[in-house]
């Protein structure tokens, strides 16, 4: 699930921070109705926090809601004076569960993330009934190593996409690469090591799972998954990636997915392009995917 940060592609509105088309509740009869039809109201069923400021939460999945591993849903809240809030997050779960999860930093002062702290299960939201989104992993035809980029919780696309068979029979090897300040900012680690730990699955990829701490001094080891120190960009130049990993990036077999913070995203797109990775496009096929968080 996302931070209190939701996704910003090229083709949705910013995540975490801007407020999608707010609608207020005094529109006319017909246009209430109007967008009405195009969401439905789900209970929560599960909360659970990481720390203070960062939470995961699960809502009940209409029948009807389809979605690709990697798209993001947009979900809405009914202010007190009768306004809904809408906000775009990644969608954590996968195709087949029976809940939409999300995963969001909570900003004590953000009109959206704040109430849903707030949220006890029982308690309902609005889900807008179409998936959006074009950071999914069909779009590549072609590559043997899937290198999955994010910071904070720019993890929650790639969450549903490991959960998902299909991408265990794309790649030879899945490599999530999770970059966050404090170790306490981690979420969905011990699901990501054990999915690492029984890899490869009989006749699919294998995963290694690399988180980086940025302000937090890197005092041993971790038990279940490697820890490095510093930002992606750097681990990358300085070759401790592919050597952590034990995979080269090399354009033949190396394709990669951007998530996260708009920084990230922006130098990591112009050092891959600098060593002759090119963007995926629908009718050029290349090497990168990109979701902005922010």
């Amino acid at each position: 699930m996302p931070n209190s940060v939701s996704p910003a592609s090229a083709q949705n509105s910013s995540g975490g921070a801007a407020v999608d088309n707010v609608k207020p509740a005094s529109a006319a009869p017909i246009a209430v109705s109007s967008a009405a039809s195009k969401y439905t109201e789900q209970p929560v069923v599960s909360i659970h926090r990481w720390n203070e400021g960062l939470m995961s939460l699960r809502i009940n999945r209409d029948a009807a809601y389809s979605f690709v591993p990697g798209q993001f849903a947009r979900i809405g809240l009914i202010k007190e004076d009768g306004e809904i809030i809408w906000r775009a997050y990644s969608i954590v779960s996968a195709p087949h569960e029976a809940f939409l999860e999300f995963f969001l930093v909570v900003v004590p002062t953000g009109e959206f993330s704040s109430r849903v702290s707030k949220l006890n299960i029982g308690d309902t939201m609005l889900v807008e009934k179409h998936a959006q989104g074009f950071l999914t992993a069909d779009r590549f035809k072609d590559g043997r190593d899937l290198w999955l980029l994010a910071t904070g919780t720019g993890l929650a696309p790639y969450i549903s996409m490991v959960r998902d068979h299909a991408l265990w029979q794309q790649f030879e090897n899945i490599v999530i690469v999770l970059s966050v300040r404090e170790s306490s900012d981690l979420g969905y680690t011990e699901e990501l090591a054990f999915l690492a730990n029984q890899s490869p699955r009989a006749g699919g990829a294998t995963l290694k799972f690399v988180t980086t701490l940025t302000r937090e001094p890197v005092t041993g080891a971790a038990k279940d998954f490697d820890v490095l120190s510093g930002r992606i960009n750097s681990l990358i130049v300085s070759g401790k990636l592919e050597q952590a990993t034990g995979l080269p990036l090399i354009d033949e077999h190396s394709r990669f997915m951007l998530c996260g913070n708009p920084d990230m995203v922006e130098c990591m797109r112009a050092l891959l392009k600098s060593r002759g990775f090119r963007m995926n496009r629908r009718l050029e096929p290349g090497h990168i995917l990109v979701e902005n968080y922010w």
